[in-house]
């Protein structure tokens, strides 16, 4: 009996955890809180009716995925990220997520095929509506199905902390003119892939397009760390 409460009580204060996490994070990459923006403890545990406890959980969850970072004396803040550490982020993106690519092409399942081909409709629309937050989201849905359909967990789970990395700078990316339209040629490339079932090219196609938006980056922020 009292293991069992023991677990139960683990159990709650791991989703109370996650729950904080997933907040903060979205926060960041929305941009409501800027980098250099400190974390105070006090002032998050009363707005947010925690204890220190889980919320110091939360930090260390962050600071390990790149959205916190800690510095002597002037605690915990939004983590500022240099051009030369977002080359990085997106080209170990590219390479984590252009594998997960080969190998659901490799898999060849019809049902992500078509759950791909939906999606891209649907971005089209989007796209002619010039509707970047809607096309945002689907994107983010076809590239999250076709890691989903490379059947490795552990990859996935990677992916997903650098595609949310990235995420924060999603604004500057879509903005860039032109944007959509290679997008959805993009896409396109890849469905062929798939149908062909050509997995080296779902691979390539998949690696340059990330890699591209690095380019774009380079155009908006300086060498130190990205404007405001």
């Amino acid at each position: 009996m009292d293991k069992g409460l023991s677990y139960s009580k683990v159990r709650k204060h791991k989703s109370l955890v996650e729950s904080i996490v997933d907040d903060l994070q979205s926060k960041i990459i929305k941009g409501q809180l800027k980098p250099g923006h400190r974390m105070v403890e006090a002032e998050l545990c009363e707005k947010m009716g925690i204890s220190r406890s889980p919320l110091r959980e939360a930090f260390r969850i962050l600071e390990s995925q790149g959205f916190l970072a800690h510095e002597p004396r002037k605690g915990m803040h939004v983590s500022r990220v240099s051009l030369k550490e977002l080359e990085n982020i997106y080209a170990i993106r590219a390479n984590l997520e252009s594998l997960a690519t080969n190998l659901a092409v490799q898999f060849g399942d019809l049902q992500t095929l078509e759950e791909l081909k939906k999606l891209h409709r649907e971005m089209i629309l989007a796209a002619e509506e010039r509707d970047t937050g809607t096309y945002h989201r689907l994107n983010l849905k076809f590239h999250g199905i076709l890691t989903e359909a490379s059947q490795n967990q552990r990859l996935t789970e990677l992916i997903d902390t650098f595609v949310k990395q990235t995420d924060r700078y999603r604004v500057v990316v879509f903005s860039t003119p032109g944007k959509l339209q290679a997008s959805i040629q993009n896409h396109e490339e890849l469905i062929r892939s798939f149908e062909k079932g050509d997995a080296q090219e779902a691979e390539r196609v998949r690696k340059a397009a990330i890699l591209n938006n690095i380019a774009v980056l380079r155009e908006h922020f300086s060498e130190e760390e990205p404007e405001g």
